[in-house]
């Protein structure tokens, strides 16, 4: 019986992980159930269509629905402690719920941008909108591979913390070397190029266009002068490369971490904007049907 009772948990456990889905298979089965429901919502169109109802209201109400619901998603992805599903299952109904709005959004507007100063600034800003949610699937498939990619992930409000380290580390490196002839070289060198690159700050244009041209460039000069040192000061010089390579690795954490978060706030800020337009939209529309 002891023997048994030992055994069970780890079937369970076998049973638990065989019912797992994989992610094509959740690709899969996410697709079925938005054909699915497309082919609901275009059945219950064509009854109130046939019916001499009014398919744009109908068209109209489930866009806003999906619109509000996606705001709630939204907002339930970032209330992690809630023991309701896990965190990438409500990124995937997102997705597949902002999916489905595009497609019922094609069918409510007669054109792709409305006519109309105000339908068609909300046309566009539809779009807008829908655009970003596919330029943030593309960051979150593609950032964290990069970020994990790294041999550190700092946190986004620490990389200016090890910035200074580094900063001071290579300050040290420098005050520890002996007084030799070609310890001139290398503070020369720290002193025009070095000395400003660890001291300053991110650019916008590197946290717009990330690139490792200008390390590439301070690790080339470097080298040039290897030929130049003795032993000691080349071991510096190899521990000042190192740190270069530090640096820009956290100016690469840095720009990749700020254009997730720059992204999640502007969508986020056009989601709400586009919302209470849409609820303007709907409200002036029932006005001038109630007339």
């Amino acid at each position: 019986m002891a023997r048994e009772a030992l055994r069970e948990p780890s079937m369970e456990i076998v049973r638990y992980d065989t019912m797992k889905l994989s992610i094509r298979q959740r690709r899969v089965v996410a697709l079925v159930v938005v054909i699915s429901a497309l082919m609901v919502w275009l059945a219950g169109a064509h009854w109130i269509d046939t019916t001499l109802g009014r398919p744009e209201v109908y068209s109209g109400a489930t866009l806003l629905a999906c619109l509000v619901g996606l705001m709630a998603i939204g907002m339930r992805k970032r209330l992690v402690v809630l023991p309701l599903w896990s965190v990438s299952t409500w990124v995937q109904v997102h997705i597949y719920t902002g999916l489905f709005a595009c497609i019922v959004f094609a069918f409510h507007v007669p054109a792709i941008v409305a006519n109309g100063v105000f339908e068609g600034g909300l046309s566009i800003m539809f779009l807008v909108v829908a655009a970003s949610g596919v330029y943030g699937v593309f960051l979150s498939r593609t950032v964290p591979k990069r970020l994990t990619a790294l041999s550190s992930q700092p946190r986004f409000d620490r990389i200016q913390w090890h910035r200074n380290q580094l900063a001071v580390a290579a300050s040290d490196i420098i005050g520890e070397l002996a007084d030799t002839p070609d310890r001139s070289v290398v503070v020369s060198f720290f002193d025009q190029s070095l000395q400003p690159y660890f001291a300053s700050s991110l650019s916008t244009r590197y946290l717009l266009f990330p690139s490792t041209s200008y390390r590439r460039k301070l690790l080339a000069e470097l080298m040039e002068l290897d030929r130049y040192l003795n032993s000691e000061v080349q071991l510096a010089a190899k521990r000042l490369a190192a740190l270069i390579r530090h640096r820009d690795d956290l100016d690469y954490q840095n720009a990749l971490q700020f254009r997730l978060r720059a992204w999640v706030v502007i969508h986020g800020s056009l989601s709400v904007l586009l919302i209470v337009w849409s609820l303007v939209h709907a409200y002036l529309a029932i006005w001038m049907h109630g007339r």
